[in-house]
């Protein structure tokens, strides 16, 4: 991935720093299942909206 903003000609570019620490290491290790599992009940509830949209706007013709 390349910077967005590449340095200006003659300055010298920052070295990339990191912070880690190994202490901070568990505090996320459920979140890829979390959010998975966000991901998922999205998709259904999405569906549902079409699947609601749908029935709504069949519905409505069906009044006319």
């Amino acid at each position: 991935m390349r910077n967005a903003y590449p340095q200006p000609a003659g300055q010298p570019s920052r070295p990339s720093t990191s912070f880690h620490n190994d202490e901070d290491c568990d505090w996320d290790s459920g979140i890829d299942h979390d959010v998975v599992s966000l991901l998922e009940e999205n998709a259904r509830l999405r569906a549902l909206v079409v699947r609601l949209s749908d029935l709504v706007l069949k519905s409505v013709v069906d009044q006319k």
